[in-house]
């Protein structure tokens, strides 16, 4: 893949036909001591990676990326590397296809399916790291974009393809290259303004913002109406007992 676009993401890029996972693959990059911005992109991955252990299908079709990232951070912050990651992401799918395009928090990215009614996940973002008690040693990002491929039936309820819904193949490597634009402006924009201006665009496309929610966390289950996302990427919730800041979870919007 022959793409220059960028500053840091996307100096160098590594294309590999079929891997375990791109994540591990960046891994050893990082281990190795590479310099950031690395992106490790394959064809089909055939283990890929979801949040919490589960498993990422990745055929041939999709965009599967990983991208090593060394920011000044402490642990804490890490969360805002999957909201640059995610933002990224749909704005790009925003401006290749005119779809539209929500982030459902804290790290999927849905579109608006052919019936207009609902929103299905389109991609989903994996942060990994390894830290000190104060600082981050490296991040990586994967990113799983479903494009052109076939979403297995069970998991068609809540995941769909852009192909699905434009009803023709896309140029993967325009969405690719914007992806990595995107990600290379939002992040160096995060290395010297701060996470404000991220912010505001990341609360203008969220899909759960001013809804009631529940959310399942590790052990017990949040529901309430989400007020906001702070400057560290958790989500603050009203709930019956006050006000509860959610610093991860799996998300279900309320139907009324």
């Amino acid at each position: 893949v022959s793409i220059q676009v960028s500053r840091i993401i996307g100096r160098k890029i590594f294309h590999y036909v079929r891997v375990t996972s791109t994540q591990d693959k960046a891994k050893k990059l990082a281990e190795n001591g590479f310099a950031e911005g690395a992106v490790i992109i394959a064809e089909i991955q055939t283990q890929g990676k979801g949040r919490l252990g589960r498993r990422w299908v990745s055929p041939r079709g999709g965009i599967w990326l990983s991208v090593l990232l060394r920011p000044e951070i402490t642990p804490m912050e890490v969360p805002k590397i999957t909201m640059i990651g995610s933002l990224a992401v749909a704005k790009a799918i925003a401006e290749l296809t005119r779809l539209e395009v929500k982030l459902k928090w804290p790290n999927d990215v849905l579109i608006r399916t052919i019936s207009g009614f609902e929103f299905k996940k389109v991609c989903g973002v994996l942060t990994e790291m390894v830290s000190g008690v104060s600082r981050v040693n490296y991040v990586i990002t994967g990113l799983g974009i479903n494009v052109n491929n076939r979403i297995p039936a069970p998991l068609r309820a809540k995941a769909i393809s852009l192909k699905e819904v434009t009803g023709r193949n896309l140029p993967r490597q325009k969405l690719l290259r914007k992806v990595l634009e995107k990600f290379d402006k939002y992040y160096l924009n995060f290395g010297k303004q701060g996470m404000a201006p991220i912010l505001k665009e990341y609360r203008g496309m969220s899909a759960v913002l001013r809804r009631e929610v529940k959310i399942e966390c590790p052990g017990r289950i949040i529901k309430g109406k989400a007020l906001d996302i702070d400057e560290y990427g958790a989500l603050i919730v009203k709930t019956q007992g006050g006000k509860e800041r959610v610093i991860a979870g799996d998300v279900t919007i309320v139907k009324r």
